[in-house]
């Protein structure tokens, strides 16, 4: 039993840091975007 539950814990483990890794990646490119969008408005503005 504990040699088929390992796997499948691996594999979930994996899919859970694959799901974190894509968040945070999807996290900095808005902030970046966000970033430039405040810095363009800042421009115009002025």
């Amino acid at each position: 039993m504990n040699r088929l539950r390992h796997p499948l814990k691996n594999t979930r483990e994996i899919s859970v840091w694959q799901l974190t890794t894509k968040l945070v990646l999807l996290a900095g490119v808005l902030m970046a975007y966000s970033y430039c969008f405040l810095l363009t408005v800042g421009s115009m503005l002025k």
